[in-house]
C-alpha cells in the first residue's frame, strides 16, 4: 500500500511538531469517484469503490482531519462536488486551497497550497486502499496522538 508510508510520516510530523491538523489532498476522479469526462451532459458522481465513502466518513470523525478537495474541474462545478461530499455526511476543509495555512517565512503556497498527504492515483493510490486506511489510521493515532485546538472553518470559505 503506497499512501501508508505517507500517513504514517503526516502523523509523526504532527506529533513531533505539536501540530493540531492532518490536511490530506484529496484527487477526485479515478481516485473517490469515478471518472466521467463528458463535457454537456449533467453530472453524476459515484463512488469509485463501496469503501470510499465509509472510508472518508470514519477519517473525518477524527478532529484533526482536513480533507481538501483537488481537481481541475470549473469553478461553476465545485459547489456541485462540495453538496455531494456533505450529503454523504464527509465534512470538506478546502477545494483546491488550504484556507488554514497562508505560508510563513519559509513557506510560500501561492501556487502550491500546504497538504500533509497526498491521496492521488496518478501518486501511485489505488483505490483498494481505502479499505485499509480507516484501520491503519485508527492504530497510528495511538501511537502518534494528535493535539487538536481549532474547530472547522466556516462553509463560505471552501470553494
Amino acid at each position: 500500500m503506497s499512501t501508508v508510508r505517507g500517513i504514517e510520516n503526516a502523523y509523526i510530523k504532527t506529533a513531533k511538531r505539536g501540530w493540531d491538523k492532518v490536511y490530506w489532498a484529496l484527487d477526485l476522479h479515478d481516485t473517490c469517484l469515478k471518472a466521467t469526462y463528458t463535457a454537456n451532459e449533467p453530472k453524476s458522481y459515484q463512488w469509485i469503490s463501496p469503501y470510499v465513502k465509509e472510508a472518508l466518513q470514519r477519517l473525518v470523525a477524527h478532529p484533526e482531519t482536513h480533507l481538501i478537495l483537488w481537481s481541475s474541474v470549473h469553478d461553476a462545478e465545485k459547489p456541485h462536488y462540495l453538496k455531494f461530499f456533505a450529503d454523504a455526511g464527509i465534512r470538506v476543509s478546502g477545494f483546491n486551497h488550504n484556507p488554514y495555512e497562508s505560508g510563513s517565512a519559509s513557506c510560500g503556497v501561492g501556487e502550491k497550497f500546504y497538504f500533509s498527504i497526498l491521496v492521488d492515483d496518478k501518486a501511485g493510490f489505488h483505490p483498494s486502499e481505502w479499505l485499509h486506511i480507516p484501520d491503519f489510521v485508527d492504530q497510528i493515532r495511538k501511537t502518534y496522538p494528535p493535539v487538536v485546538l481549532e474547530t472547522e472553518v466556516e462553509a463560505s470559505t471552501l470553494a
